[in-house]
């Protein structure tokens, strides 16, 4: 069994560490090329490309599927399957049609819920009782190809973001393996349409916490962002990122700072800050940096309606 695996993301790396170890005959790896990062935006390999280097195999990283000599490379490679896990651009008809079987992708989610760039950070926001990880064939459809294998995750509402990708990036993997081993008798079930949902990327703004929303709601938003991107206020012209917080009971104009422990009115109840960031400092706890910074009762943080 010939497979070209494609990924960017750290989601995707335990799934090709998984068809290496169970010695699956992976031809090339293809990921997103190398993207300018941190202060000094230099550019750094992507996660998956930076393993798969690491592991001696060969990696691909075009910058589009339009170039016919990118398109020949690839059917040069003969795949009876691409494997897709968090690549991070939606393949054309024309790359899903190489293989000589059919593509399969891995999705952070309980399909149909949360089709989309951003499933893992969506059920958090969102509250949800459970999600977990699909199997899919995949079609032109962003996210909406017949099923081959899922598993459920039930969620108790302290997830993060971090420790949720964790753990289904890890299922993901011992599910894929699971359907390739048993690819000839895999039931294919089409997505009920009637439940779909959908997670679009994270953008800057949105990361901005909005204190006019319920405490519970900014709550799970925090989870769901940490520790990356994080969700962030401004006070007094500088930003701080929120890690922990914990809904209290409060009153006070929505952004107003409620007590000098850091305890800040929202729409409805209030947020009490744990675990804070300033730029260039490291995560810490609220009390060890009110040891060393003051927030006035009465002043406000930003009330941003994005």
């Amino acid at each position: 069994m010939k497979i070209v695996f494609m990924g960017s993301s750290t989601f995707a790396i335990p799934s090709l560490r998984t068809l290496k170890q169970a010695q699956y005959d992976v031809k090339a790896v293809y990921s997103q090329p190398p993207r300018k990062a941190g202060r000094g935006k230099r550019y750094k390999e992507v996660p998956l490309a930076e393993f798969a280097f690491s592991q001696g195999l060969k990696v691909e990283q075009p910058q589009t599927f339009n170039d016919p000599d990118v398109l020949a490379v690839l059917k040069s490679y003969n795949p009876d399957f691409l494997v897709v896990v968090a690549y991070g651009l939606i393949l054309p008809r024309k790359v899903l049609e190489i293989p000589k079987e059919f593509s399969i992708n891995v999705h952070g989610s309980f399909l149909p819920f949360w089709r989309g760039a951003a499933p893992i950070n969506h059920a958090i926001f969102n509250k949800d009782p459970y999600t977990g990880v699909t199997i899919i064939k995949m079609s032109e459809e962003l996210d909406a190809g017949p099923i081959l294998r899922q598993e459920k995750v039930m969620l108790d509402h302290t997830e993060t973001f971090g420790s949720l990708h964790r753990v289904l990036s890890e299922l993901g993997a011992k599910n894929l393996l699971k359907t390739l081993y048993n690819i000839n008798a895999n039931e294919e079930i089409l997505q009920n349409e009637k439940f779909v949902s959908y997670a679009p990327k994270i953008k800057k703004l949105d990361a901005k916490l909005d204190f006019n929303s319920q405490a519970s709601a900014l709550e799970a938003r925090i989870r769901g962002l940490a520790p990356t991107p994080g969700a962030w206020f401004e006070y007094k012209k500088e930003r701080f990122k929120v890690f922990s917080a914990e809904v209290v009971e409060g009153n006070g104009k929505a952004g107003s700072i409620i007590n000098e422990n850091l305890t800040i009115a929202c729409g409805k109840k209030a947020l009490n800050i744990l675990e804070i960031q300033r730029q260039g400092k490291d995560v810490m706890s609220v009390s060890d940096l009110l040891r060393g910074f003051k927030f006035e009762k009465g002043d406000n943080v930003n009330q941003s309606t994005h």
